[in-house]
């Protein structure tokens, strides 16, 4: 009997061993592993939600591939964040402002360097706590130059400056006066624009420093911000940037002139165009495509300072013609819309929910073939509230 206990024993404790020499041969490497992304692609979109339903402090940028409508990642940020991407696709900035106690206490500006294939913090550096927060937000808060050297940060306090981050350095060297105008509209390796306030535009140079080389204004308004403003962010094309008025007015202006050189205004709207109510609106109602010379601009029926409501339809523009070239009607009514610059474009728009009354769906994000306009789907329950929307 004893003899049959031992045998029964052994044999279960070779079983034993063997099953646990097989789990560990088996077992997950500890630890947490961060997925890299590959290269970024011509269809990536970004789309930055200042504040969300889940946070009210906590900006978030959502990386899309935009071939398959596919969530690849997600960036969180401070209050009212921006972004930029670097020139060479490897890093993302982001300009973000955070509080002692969530909403309140002692504020600290910071600009924070993500790693774009790991969507990782790499560095960040303080700057004065002082730029500007605003909704929506857009490309004129933050830019980065052509070399990828330095990045302009907006500030408004309110007086209005430029601070210059040398990114090769990692430190903040120092502020550019813009008193009456804002804006960090890069036009030359050097260079930024601001618009200001009486419709005029200031041209500043800057050197490795950070300290204005030049500061040239046009001598008269460009626009008139009191009968017809226009949208803060132009579609740059070659040294030619095309500014939008609410009423529906193209403002040409040359921006390799110092100081910018305004050029003869052409309308978006015929007459029958302004009898049917049409305006341009949205949180970013304007894109271009380089290679083709053309603009797009979301377009909706409505009155007086309906700047911000969605557009129901995309009008393209050719710049050199000064005439409507095709209009794509949309499914749902768009906020944003952005186009790719490769050989083969699409169109991205983002849909926000109509408040209203009922719940409010969640946002989308919807693509076209900027070819023959065509539908080509879209990516349902977005996190946020996105605003705007970049890419490479």
């Amino acid at each position: 009997m004893l003899r049959r206990f031992r045998t029964a024993l052994l044999i279960c404790t070779t079983i034993c061993l063997a099953a646990t020499a097989a789990l560990a041969q088996t077992a997950p490497e500890e630890g947490v592993r961060v997925r890299e992304l590959g290269p970024m692609q011509p269809h990536w979109v970004f789309l930055l939600s200042p504040a969300g339903l889940d946070s009210e402090v906590s900006a978030k940028v959502g990386v899309i591939d935009g071939d398959s409508l596919q969530v690849l990642g997600m960036l969180t940020g401070g209050l009212l964040s921006t972004a930029a991407l670097s020139p060479d696709r490897k890093f993302i900035f982001m300009a973000d402002t955070f509080y002692s106690r969530g909403s309140r206490g002692d504020r600290t500006d910071v600009v924070t360097i993500y790693d774009a294939k790991r969507l990782a913090p790499v560095r960040e550096v303080i700057i004065p706590p002082k730029r500007q927060l605003h909704i929506p937000p857009d490309a004129s808060a933050l830019a980065v130059t052509p070399d990828g050297r330095f990045l302009l940060v907006a500030n408004l306090t309110p007086a209005t400056s430029m601070t210059v981050v040398d990114l090769k350095n990692n430190k903040a060297l120092g502020e550019i006066e813009t008193s009456g105008c804002t804006g960090s509209l890069l036009s030359g390796p050097r260079r930024f624009q601001s618009i200001c306030g009486d419709g005029a535009m200031l041209t500043v140079d800057f050197d490795d420093s950070g300290k204005a080389t030049s500061k040239k204004r046009m001598a008269a308004p460009f626009f008139d911000p009191e009968k017809d403003p226009v949208f803060s962010v132009p579609a740059v094309l070659g040294t030619t940037a095309y500014f939008i008025s609410y009423h529906g007015m193209v403002h040409p202006v040359d921006w390799s002139a110092a100081p910018a050189k305004a050029e003869q205004p052409w309308p978006l709207l015929s007459d029958q165009d302004r009898k049917g109510g049409w305006r341009p609106g949205g949180m970013q109602p304007l894109a271009s495509y380089s290679n083709g010379k053309l603009i797009y601009v979301l377009m909706h029926q409505g009155g007086e300072w309906t700047h911000k409501k969605s557009g129901v339809e995309v009008w393209v523009y050719s710049v050199g013609d000064k005439r409507r070239t095709d209009k794509i009607v949309l499914p749902r009514p768009g906020s944003s819309v952005y186009v790719t610059q490769d050989r083969d474009p699409r169109m991205f728009v983002v849909s926000l929910p109509e408040l209203g009354g009922g719940l409010p769906s969640p946002p989308s994000l919807l693509s076209f073939s900027t070819s023959n306009g065509r539908y080509l789907g879209a990516l349902e329950q977005l996190l946020g509230f996105p605003m705007q929307i970049f890419g490479p």
